[in-house]
This record gives C-alpha cells, sequence and structure tokens, in this order.
C-alpha cells in the first residue's frame, strides 16, 4: 500500500486535498510562488502550502518554524528533495529514474526536470534559530511552460518534463498532495530518528555520474555530505563544508530555465 493510491483522478481546478497541519493556498498562474511566499511567510501559518495553479508545472512553497538552529533547519532540503522524488516514484510509471543533484535539481531519466531551494528569514548565523523557513519545491510537467531550448543552451544539460519521460497523465494536483504528503512524513521521520534516514534515502539517488558545474573559475573535487547535512568538497585543494542553504554560494541558483512567454 502507499501513500497515493486514488480511485478517483485529480481535477486542476479542484483545491489539492492536503494532510492534517498543511493547508493550501493558491497563487494564480502567471505569478511567482516564491515571491508571493517570502512576501507573506513570516505572517503565515506554519504548514502553509503556496502553490501555482499553472497545470503545466508543480510549484509549491511550504512555511516552517523550525525550532533548531540553521545548521540542522536547513536539513528540509534534503527532506524536501526526497519527498518530491518519492512523489514521482509513487505516481510515474516504473521506468521513470528519479535522481538528485547538487544544489537542488530533481532528476528524470537523468535530465533536469525539478529544483528544490530552501529560504530562511535573513540575517541569521548557522548557529541561529529561524523564525521562519521555507522550501519551495518544482516540477516541469509539460515542456510548454518553460523556454527548454534556452535553458539547454545556457545550462549544458539536457532538460526534460513528466510528460516527455511517460508521466504526463499525472495531475499538478495529484503532485502537489503527494509530495505533501511525502514531506510531512520525512519532517516526522528526522523529528524522531534524526538525519540519517534522509541521509540514506538521498545519497540512494544521488546521481554522481551527471557532471557538477561551479561558479567559473572554481576548482572543487566532491567528498560527500556530513551528519549534518553540509556538503564537503575540496575547493582549490583544500576541504570545506557548505550547509545547503550556502550551496547558491558556489554553484549558483538552480533554475528550471526561462517561462515562455
Amino acid at each position: 500500500m502507499t501513500l497515493d493510491y486514488e480511485e478517483v483522478p485529480a481535477d486542476d481546478n479542484d483545491a489539492p486535498q492536503l494532510p492534517p497541519l498543511l493547508n493550501a493556498v493558491a497563487v494564480p498562474k502567471g505569478q511567482d510562488v516564491q515571491a508571493n511566499a517570502l512576501d507573506l511567510a513570516a505572517k503565515s501559518d506554519v504548514g502553509t502550502v503556496f502553490y501555482s495553479e499553472d497545470s503545466e508545472k508543480m510549484h509549491i512553497a511550504v512555511v516552517l518554524a523550525p525550532e533548531v538552529p540553521l545548521t540542522k533547519a536547513s536539513q528540509m532540503l534534503f527532506a524536501m528533495m526526497i519527498a518530491l522524488g518519492d512523489a514521482v516514484g509513487a505516481l510515474a510509471p516504473p521506468e521513470v529514474a528519479v535522481g538528485y543533484q547538487i544544489p537542488g535539481f530533481i532528476l528524470l531519466n537523468r535530465g533536469r526536470a525539478g529544483v528544490v531551494r530552501i529560504f530562511a528569514c535573513p540575517g541569521l548565523t548557522k548557529d541561529c534559530v529561524p523564525e521562519w523557513m521555507l522550501v519551495s519545491a518544482e516540477l516541469v510537467i509539460s515542456n510548454n511552460s518553460i523556454d527548454a531550448s534556452a535553458w539547454s543552451q545556457n545550462s549544458g544539460f539536457e532538460h526534460t518534463s513528466l510528460t516527455e519521460e511517460g508521466g504526463g497523465f499525472i495531475s499538478r494536483t495529484r503532485l502537489i498532495e503527494s509530495c505533501s504528503r511525502h514531506f510531512l512524513a520525512w519532517v516526522n521521520r528526522w523529528q524522531d530518528d534524526g538525519f540519517r534516514p534522509l541521509y540514506d534515502a538521498w545519497m540512494h539517488r544521488l546521481d554522481l555520474k551527471m557532471p557538477l558545474v561551479a561558479e567559473p573559475g572554481a576548482d572543487f573535487e566532491w567528498l560527500g555530505l556530513d551528519e549534518n547535512g553540509a556538503v564537503m568538497i575540496k575547493l582549490d585543494g583544500k576541504p570545506i563544508s557548505l550547509l545547503p542553504n550556502d550551496l547558491e554560494m558556489l554553484f549558483g541558483v538552480p533554475s528550471l530555465g526561462q517561462k515562455k512567454e
């Protein structure tokens, strides 16, 4: 039995049915989910899930209020990546292989199709407890939503979508519901058992055959994750560790390409 069995297919005109503790708030098509969520995060209830009404992609941003320092709170990047991967794995055909890539990309059959990012209230050191955090997850359902050719040319990576990989029957609504349930399940697991289960699940799908690309001029080597979810690399021959919320400093802001006009 999975978390995702439903007898009646979802209708994208209906609001997602989320589990207790989560509350769906629609963001009209054409508006930026992350921007809306960041504007309202400090005034929103914990568990608010902002979601795009665009049926050609899934984009959510979940409001959190961590009770641990940023060092540990930033582990929610991995929780959401695993949740989105599990949601696709449960809903898509079995031939759709899900992979992960730093700094937050979701791969479908080795093509970039999704991205997860985290945001915390500004001005924090790693030992501070954030008043609020956002975890954002985006997955392309149909390439009609982005300029795919420009994305490939600019990033140097192959792009894909659920539709291209045979999962076009999965609705945005069903994906939001599934991802939200899996995310809540992984957060509960994290609270009970710590980071280790997340580490194991994330590493299982990490695709190291896909080349990591850093900002121009950076010479680095992947070493792994530490017990706090910090990424360990050799940068210019020296070992360093970067918290998930610092990864964009080296690897740039993960993007799914420009929106189509």
